[in-house]
């Protein structure tokens, strides 16, 4: 008989599981803090096929280049800071508060238009010029210009720039509105010798807005180039103090949570489990559990509770920390701002006025030069008469009148130590006084721009 064997594989033992642990935490410290990208440049590209002329904007973070048709396409792709700076502002109340504070000291009050006369001997009363001071007193109540200037400092901050249309009117009254123009839209154009000439902004006729339509405020504009005539937005420099303090807030939430809900570690006997049925159960422990639920299982599952003790008092004072840096940045009084304790009130008023002569007048003093030039101006040149007088914008004083500083003043004033020019310097009243005989400047020149 001729028997064949067959040698049996062996049957392999069950393989023993690898214990596994699933960690959820997406934070990624690097990239939360590095500041928003801004726009560095911009070319005019024409379509071969079209023959359509196109505006690419390029932006910078990082040290990686984005290149688009237009700043809206490079935010919609998560590019541009002022996207994300809105963002802050209404998302973070001492920003927001910080922000408005300054907009509201500097228009608060608000203002005064007077007549200068270009010629020493001529009488600034005369009809003629009362008339024309009355057509841009009216123009300034139709356009609501006391709340434009208002959102004009908010946006200069937030964006580092501001724009309104200038929309001409076909009555005595040369101006029928200003139209505002997004910040994010905004794309200055200047010539080869650098003179402003205007903005291209996307939904404008012909995608264009020469300057002689137009009011155009930035901030802190150092070249005469279009990427500088931009401005800087005044939350970049805290960029990062704003993203920390964010982050400190999320911590807290998490700390006052974990304080009665401590950290569990489930331990689960997983043998003999399909693959599916090991994930209904991860996915059970790790969604349906929570502090006080009643718990019922035929399978093994050890919890391991691991006591949370967050230090809220660091949580907070570290959150505090960056208030300071935010406040600071804007050089606001804390006391203004509800975040000072304790302040005597001589210290209180000096704050105030330290406030008011380092933050409020240089805002004050930027924009009366630029209505001034950019509206007063243009609108004397339409009433024809851009040759004998000159407009200017004049703040109420928002110190008042019985504080020391101004009592001090006026015994000056009264006792021949200071002049009636200084007295008004000092108070930020009269802080670019045209002397007469001066020739108005040239409307189309945005070399302070």
């Amino acid at each position: 008989m001729n028997l064949s064997f067959r040698k049996k594989k062996p049957v392999p033992e069950p393989e023993q599981e690898k214990p596994w642990v699933m960690v959820a935490n997406e934070f990624d410290v690097d990239k939360e803090l590095e500041l928003s990208p801004i726009p560095v440049g911009t070319k005019q590209v024409k379509d071969p096929k079209t023959g359509k002329v196109e505006t690419h904007i390029k932006m910078v973070s990082a040290g990686n280049v984005f290149s688009g048709v237009s700043i809206e396409d490079a935010l919609s792709k998560g590019y541009g800071a002022t996207v994300k700076y809105w963002n802050y502002y209404i998302s973070t109340g001492v920003l927001r508060k910080c922000i408005n504070m300054i907009a509201n000291f500097t228009t608060r009050a608000g203002f005064e238009t007077t007549i200068d006369v270009l010629d020493k001997n001529d009488n600034p009363e005369r009809p003629e010029y009362i008339a024309a001071k009355e057509t841009i007193d009216e123009i300034n109540r139709r356009v609501n210009l006391d709340y434009i200037l208002l959102i004009t400092q908010i946006k200069r901050n937030l964006h580092g720039n501001c724009a309104w249309e200038i929309v001409p009117s076909n009555d005595e009254y040369v101006v029928s509105e200003l139209k505002p123009l997004r910040s994010s839209y905004l794309i200055p154009e200047i010539d080869d010798d650098g003179n402003f000439l205007g903005v291209r902004y996307s939904g404008a006729m012909d995608e264009w807005i020469p300057v002689e339509r137009l009011l155009y405020f930035n901030v802190d504009s150092l070249e005469n180039d279009r990427t500088s005539l931009l401005g800087i937005s005044t939350v970049r420099s805290i960029e990062r103090n704003i993203k920390i303090k964010k982050n400190l807030e999320r911590d807290l939430l998490y700390a006052a949570r974990a304080m009665w809900a401590p950290i569990i570690i489930y331990e689960a006997d997983t043998r003999g489990l399909t693959p599916g049925e090991k994930a209904t159960l991860f996915n059970n422990l790790k969604t349906d559990l929570r502090p006080g639920a009643t718990v019922i299982t035929n399978r093994a599952v050890i919890p391991h509770v691991t006591q949370y003790r967050p230090d809220l008092n660091s949580l907070i004072r570290a959150q505090e920390r960056q208030d300071e840096e935010i406040i600071g940045n804007y050089g606001i009084p804390k006391a203004l701002l509800s975040r000072e304790r304790t302040m005597a009130r001589a210290t209180l008023e000096f704050s105030i006025r330290a406030f008011y002569e380092s933050t409020v007048a240089g805002e004050q003093a930027y924009l009366k030069r630029q209505l001034e030039r950019q509206w007063y101006d243009p609108i004397t040149q339409e009433l024809g008469l851009s040759d004998k007088i000159r407009i200017r914008h004049e703040w109420r004083p928002i110190i008042d009148p019985q504080s020391d500083l101004v009592v001090a003043l006026i015994r000056g004033f009264e006792a021949g130590v200071i002049n009636s020019d200084e007295f008004f310097r000092r108070l930020g009243w009269e802080l670019d006084r045209v002397e007469p005989g001066a020739a108005p400047p040239e409307v189309g020149n945005e070399e302070q721009l």
